[in-house]
């Protein structure tokens, strides 16, 4: 007899289905919280990657966090002296909400959002980097960790102060 409901599925495939899109958050997570896949100049976005159920909001102020702050701030000062704005010598790149640990473990059955918590990822959004990784790495990634389905979003909510919202999903 066919499963006809999720919620049917025979224990040991509910696990697998479960680890592999527990491993494929992980690994979209980590790729996104590189200098390899994202554009870094303090390391503030880069770090600044969350993982969730619900659409995440780019609310954080990269003045409040530190080591982010100081780097930036160093930034100004020598922008203030030279007129020719420099990339800082040592971006820092700290994913600040970590996927993987401690007992958070996401459903597939329900969707997850990858965003942004830096106020001004909509701008770093228009760069084209993220296109770009989703276009090319993302499809792998699913391909690599799932062989069933999922939903997962990655994208950004724009702030009060400006029109639209963007969130691009993927059926795994």
């Amino acid at each position: 007899m066919a499963v006809r409901r999720l919620r049917d599925l025979p224990k040991d495939l509910d696990k697998k289905i479960s680890r592999d899109f527990n491993n494929l958050i992980k690994e979209v997570h980590n790729e996104l919280s590189s200098e390899v896949n994202m554009p870094v100049w303090t390391g503030f976005f880069a770090s600044s990657w969350k993982a969730s159920n619900t659409p995440v909001q780019a609310t954080h102020d990269i003045m409040n966090y530190q080591p982010w702050a100081s780097i930036k701030q160093e930034v100004f000062q020598g922008f203030k002296l030279t007129k020719v704005s420099t990339r800082p010598d040592a971006p820092v790149v700290e994913p600040r909400f970590p996927v993987g640990q401690g007992e958070r473990i996401f459903s597939y059955r329900k969707a997850v959002f990858i965003g942004n918590k830096a106020n001004y990822s909509q701008y770093v959004l228009e760069t084209g980097e993220i296109q770009e990784f989703v276009q090319g790495q993302l499809g792998r990634l699913i391909k690599e960790n799932m062989s069933d389905k999922g939903k997962l979003f990655i994208g950004g909510k724009v702030s009060e102060k400006y029109s639209g919202t963007t969130f691009t999903g993927f059926e795994a």
